[in-house]
């Protein structure tokens, strides 16, 4: 169960991006024998026979699924760290880490809890789930045997004004202006912001189209004196 939570996570969309691998099919290959570790999915092609006689499988299915994980090869030094699983380690802290280290791979496994606290938004919580699991041995064995087989894409240095640098956002309710929040985040990501899931006296805005509403974010932001402001006033902000 383990070993499938893990791999689950690895292929999962904010991670390896690996279409149409499920939990069922990955259940079927470990219980085929074909995988024993995060890298083997990177081999499967060579049991074509074993893998087009599974149950729900054929020819078509065996193709998709082979597209899919040479197409995950190719991944960004942020995914890839997210997909490891480390505890504590979501997507945004995983884009900070990789930003910091300038997105190299090996400086980044080699970070130092000292350099890991000098990220805004990294804290000693993060840094000791982070040095833990690249000390253990098990573990860099498990990392050597993935970077034998991904590609790391070349991650252009934004030339976006980092208007937003050292302010933290919590982002609530609809939007209109964006496809969905994910959207919003990638903006104030890229202009040196942070998101973050709740309101704390460490959050510098709360976005919310609904900014009269008595919603529990919109109370907290209240008490501690934080703008609450809707996605509007944030599009001006940008400008």
């Amino acid at each position: 169960p383990q070993l499938v939570a893990r791999l689950v996570h690895f292929a999962s969309r904010d991670a390896m991006n690996m279409e149409g691998l499920s939990e069922a099919t990955i259940e079927k290959l470990i219980a085929k024998g074909l995988i024993h570790e995060l890298a083997d999915l990177f081999y499967v092609e060579k049991y074509k026979e074993v893998i087009t006689q599974m149950e729900g499988f054929g020819e078509k299915s065996y193709q998709n699924l082979i597209k899919s994980i040479e197409k995950a090869r190719h991944v960004s030094p942020a995914k890839f760290l997210y997909s490891l699983g480390i505890i504590n380690i979501g997507l945004s802290n995983a884009k900070l880490i990789s930003k910091e280290f300038n997105h190299d791979f090996d400086k980044i496994r080699k970070a130092t809890k000292e350099e890991l606290m000098s990220i805004p938004g990294i804290g000693d919580v993060i840094a000791d789930s982070f040095i833990e699991f690249f000390q253990d041995e098990r573990i860099q064995k498990i990392v050597d045997d993935l970077l034998k087989v991904v590609i790391f894409e070349k991650q252009e240095t934004s030339n976006e004004s980092q208007t937003l640098a050292g302010k933290t956002f919590v982002i609530t309710g609809s939007v209109e202006h964006f496809t969905n929040r994910n959207e919003v985040k990638e903006v104030i990501e890229q202009k040196g912001g942070k998101v973050t899931g709740s309101v704390t006296a460490k959050t510098d805005y709360l976005i919310n189209n609904d900014n009269t509403s008595n919603s529990s974010k919109n109370k907290k932001a209240r008490e501690l004196g934080i703008p609450v402001i809707t996605e509007e006033e944030f599009i001006n902000m940008l400008s």
